[in-house]
């Protein structure tokens, strides 16, 4: 009896998710700006598609809160005011240290491996002044707590505004100086975990969070 190793078939993804893909890294990396009005004719011709899957795509980010579509006036990318960002900064110094404390619980060793790497990778993009990649990196050092929580509700209140975080961070105004400050705290961070001092790396990331406080009138369009 011959018998047949299944194979799971991979869907390929539709226009309306590539459409939907690009957009969402555009906002994340700044390519697009916070409040940018986006057209349904110029991105149709920028992907090369209908203005449907487009539109379908605005919607899907609707959703997501990334784009705020306005009747009689169009599609903007999102614009946070002050408070929202407040508030963002203080949800995250509540999540991320409940989700690094469980990711230390759940699987140090591999956990602790891959901040490793994250910060390894934002070396190299601080030496070089790759900044746009050191952020993007940044996000992956932080979403990397919840990728080792073990912990599906707290997966599901970060993925809820993770491309926010991304976005603002994104569009931050910041110096040499700052950067190298945000590499130093994770160095920090991760060796305090290394050491069990788990205590004073949870109180270190908080500040670490709360600093973005300061520079968030970079992030206000006025």
């Amino acid at each position: 009896m011959t018998v047949t190793t299944l194979k799971s078939i991979t869907r390929p993804k539709s226009l309306t998710e590539n459409v939907a893909e690009n957009l969402r890294l555009s906002i994340v990396s700044g390519e697009l700006s916070l409040g940018q009005p986006l057209s349904e004719a110029s991105l149709s011709e920028t992907f090369g598609v209908s203005k449907t899957p487009v539109r379908e795509a605005l919607f899907i980010l609707k959703q997501e809160g990334l784009i705020d579509i306005i009747p009689q006036k169009g599609s903007f990318v999102f614009q946070p005011d002050e408070q929202s960002i407040l508030e963002l900064c203080n949800f995250r110094s509540y999540l991320e240290p409940v989700a690094i404390e469980e990711a230390m619980r759940n699987n140090p060793q591999a956990f602790l491996e891959s901040l490793e790497i994250c910060i390894v990778k934002m070396e190299h993009k601080f030496r070089n002044k790759d900044f746009k990649a050191f952020l993007l990196l940044d996000g992956e050092f932080h979403e990397t707590f919840f990728k080792y929580c073990n912990n599906s509700f707290l997966k599901k209140s970060y993925h809820l505004v993770q491309y926010h975080i991304g976005a603002i961070r994104s569009h931050l105004t910041s110096t040499d100086t700052a950067f190298e400050e945000i590499l130093n705290d994770h160095r920090f961070i991760y060796q305090k975990l290394s050491n069990g001092e788990l205590e004073e790396a949870k109180s270190h990331l908080r500040s670490h969070v709360l600093e973005i406080k300061s520079l968030i009138n970079a992030c206000v369009l006025k």
